[in-house]
């Protein structure tokens, strides 16, 4: 999973996952939580090389606390060997922590299976118009067609991806795919809930993409 773990970081480094540093990225989200089938994430390469990737759950309202329940003492692990190779990580590892335990109050929303896409990105070369114009990929939809595919087939009819408040571009992304927004605070920071119905009118309705290649468990 090393092409997702330095897409995501190269993508996402400003994000709650990304925060807990490449290592723990790398071996417990990438790796650990994909054996599990707690999360799935899958790869879109153009020509043989990575260009986006997307993360996602089915096990939205749950998937911290199993997460770390499950691997306390490796996510302990993990953690005091990242501080220990970068103790600037300490202000951002304290932040990543407190997002994660802020889910706690989600209870509201219901029960699981509730899907979630935890992350998404795609290298900006891919996203200009003169690629999408010369080949016809509009890889982000691409990757939530994917998710949505998925989703679908396991019996999972609600979907959401919670973005950052003023991240603009994530906000007509999904506001192009139809998204129903929510205004939402976790932690103190403002963030944006964008809900999807996947057997109403609302479930984005874009192409498969054959690029796409999945991993996790399932």
């Amino acid at each position: 999973m090393g092409a997702i773990t330095s897409l995501h970081l190269a993508l996402l480094d400003w994000g709650p996952m990304a925060r807990l540093g490449e290592l723990f990225l790398r071996r417990f989200c990438y790796t650990a939580l994909l054996r599990d089938g707690l999360m799935r994430a899958a790869l879109f390469e153009v020509d043989g090389r990575p260009a986006g990737f997307v993360a996602y759950t089915d096990h939205s309202i749950a998937f911290h606390r199993q997460a770390i329940r499950r691997h306390a003492a490796y996510v302990a692990w993990l953690v005091a060997l990242s501080v220990l190779r970068d103790p600037r990580l300490v202000p951002r590892l304290l932040g990543a922590v407190r997002l994660m335990f802020a889910r706690r109050a989600e209870g509201h929303l219901g029960q699981d299976p509730l899907g979630e896409v935890l992350a998404i990105g795609v290298l900006p070369e891919y996203r200009t118009p003169a690629f999408v114009h010369r080949t016809g990929l509009r890889i982000g939809e691409e990757l939530i067609a994917h998710v949505v595919a998925y989703f679908r087939r396991v019996g999972v009819d609600r979907m959401r991806a919670v973005v950052d408040a003023p991240n603009k571009p994530a906000l007509l992304f999904y506001h192009h795919l139809g998204g129903r927004f929510e205004p939402y605070e976790r932690a103190g920071e403002p963030m944006i809930q964008v809900w999807f119905d996947l057997v109403g009118a609302t479930a984005p309705e874009v192409g498969a993409g054959t690029s796409v290649s999945s991993r996790g468990g399932g």
